[in-house]
């Protein structure tokens, strides 16, 4: 399929789209980038992880299992201060600089959040740590699982929950990237493998390094999409089947320009997988609304 280019900062490649006569998408079919609301508070100035909820957002910062429930106007209504289990392995704690670096969350079929701490901002990690929380119990219910990687350390900022419950993590690296899987069910400790690589040269051979750094991820609700953002990019993947460790690594994805934003890290899928929602760390942190789907 032909490229697609629209108005409003939205372009749209490779496979993926809904066909069209002349191969082109109008704006009128995807309509424009909207902001959505604009985050204030000056303790919400390091948005990494975004989920959408009724009524309204639900972000996390880079430095710990704090949740935080916004409204439809990126005010905060209720924040969730999580009490982390302690490490099952003891190399999962980061060895310098902060205690966690909490990078991105997925919501799965039960209404459990997970937070993924997996940031290497500091030092590179060789664990990586899941946290597991049914929204709405006590602070203290929180599963924690550590994960080893096989190949020494890394630094990722991107959690991609399949619907199946198999967790894929993709690192942050301008080269192509690594994609590396937890199958499920977890346990406390566990291992990674890697499922391949994450090459977005693909899509976008004239990006820069910095448009090719994985800095969030999100899966559709039906379980069929992924998307990949990086600091002004994000890529989406169609796994009908629900195989997206494989897709993922194996297909071309689609080419999505997103919003310009001071630094981007967080990305979800509306309910209906129409849109995609941004956010970036730094106040003010305007919440974008990304139509990507006619």
């Amino acid at each position: 399929m032909t490229g697609a280019v629209v108005a409003g900062g939205l372009t749209i490649t490779a496979a993926g789209h809904p066909a069209r006569a002349n191969g082109r998408a109008t704006l009128r079919e995807l309509g424009r980038p909207v902001t959505r609301c604009v985050v204030a508070d000056r303790r919400l100035g390091q948005i990494s992880g975004l989920v959408e909820r009724p009524g309204g957002f639900m972000v996390v910062n880079d430095t710990g299992p704090v949740v935080w429930r916004l409204d439809a106007g990126c005010r905060p209504i209720r924040r969730a201060v999580l009490r982390a289990p302690a490490a099952h392995d003891p190399n999962a704690t980061p060895r310098t600089g902060k205690r966690f670096d909490t990078e991105d969350i997925a919501l799965d079929h039960q209404n459990n959040l997970w937070i993924a701490d997996i940031g290497g901002n500091t030092t590179y990690r060789t664990v990586v740590s899941l946290f597991r929380w049914r929204m709405g119990t006590a602070s203290t219910a929180v599963t924690r699982f550590d994960l080893r990687y096989p190949d020494g350390a890394h630094d990722a900022e991107a959690l991609l929950l399949a619907r199946g419950g198999q967790v894929l993590i993709a690192t942050k690296s301008s080269e192509p990237a690594g994609l590396y899987v937890a199958d499920g069910p977890l346990k406390p400790t566990g291992s990674l493998r890697l499922a391949g690589r994450v090459d977005l040269r693909r899509a976008c051979p004239d990006c820069r390094a910095r448009s090719r750094l994985i800095t969030g991820g999100a899966v559709s609700k039906d379980g069929t999409r992924a998307v990949l953002r990086t600091y002004d990019r994000a890529f989406e993947w169609y796994a009908p089947r629900g195989d997206l460790a494989r897709v993922v690594t194996t297909q071309v994805p689609r080419h999505i320009n997103l919003p310009e934003s001071r630094q981007g890290e967080a990305i979800a899928y509306t309910a209906d997988a129409r849109t995609l929602l941004t956010a970036t760390e730094r106040i003010p942190a305007p919440i974008a609304a990304v139509p990507i789907r006619g």
